[in-house]
């Protein structure tokens, strides 16, 4: 499924295997709080590497730089919502349930204090760099799109569904989720929905998708 969101033919540096996954863990949530509160520029490794309690040189010689120490956090980030998949899958959930609640988790991030820090503080920085926006790209988006397409083709192969394209497919249900109500949100318009209203508004989107794919019982 990759193949469509890899089409930057982008190839970054990757983190390794953590040696210390607490220390790992901990540069990973400092690098985050100061990537989102301030921005790519203004985050310092400096700072991050204070807050992990760890020094500089224990940063770069596990990231390199700090444009793969970002990917990383946005990585991080969306494979905590491609988990929700996993654990579904594990506590033998059907396909709706599975959906909401992968739907549930994505939707909660994008309509946290913290997405609309990004939106405001990150993107504008990103879209300058290509290849800082290709990284973002590819460890976000298309990472968290490409998680719900290949669960789209497996229930398709499965027989659950009827898709012509998981990726579409993928999009279309992303759309149904999300429609435009985050604008106001972004605009400071209106405040961002309760959890209960999230979870109604993705069952209420998910239904109507299964129903349009022809879902089976």
């Amino acid at each position: 499924m990759a193949e469509k969101a890899g089409s930057f033919a982008v190839e970054p540096r990757r983190a390794g295997r953590p040696r210390d996954p607490a220390k790992y863990g901990a540069i990973i949530e400092a690098a985050r709080a100061a990537f989102f509160a301030r921005g790519f520029h203004a985050a310092t490794i400096e700072d991050i590497a204070q807050a992990a309690g760890v020094s500089k040189v224990t940063v770069y010689s596990r990231f390199g730089d700090k444009e793969t120490l970002f990917e990383e956090v946005i990585r991080t980030e969306s494979g905590r919502m491609a988990a929700v998949f996993d654990e579904g899958v594990a506590a033998g959930r059907c396909l709706e349930e599975r959906l909401n609640a992968y739907g549930t988790v994505l939707m909660e991030f994008i309509y946290s204090e913290e997405h609309i820090a990004v939106d405001r503080v990150l993107m504008n920085e990103i879209a300058q760099s290509r290849r800082l926006a290709e990284r973002f790209y590819q460890a976000g988006p298309a990472l968290c799109l490409g998680r719900l397409a290949t669960a789209l083709g497996d229930a398709a192969e499965n027989g659950e569904i009827e898709i012509d394209d998981p990726w579409l497919a993928a999009e279309d249900l992303c759309g149904l989720w999300q429609g435009i109500s985050d604008m106001g949100i972004k605009l400071g318009l209106e405040p961002a929905p309760p959890p209960e209203a999230i979870r109604a508004r993705v069952e209420r989107a998910t239904r109507l998708f299964l129903k349009m794919v022809g879902s089976k019982p």
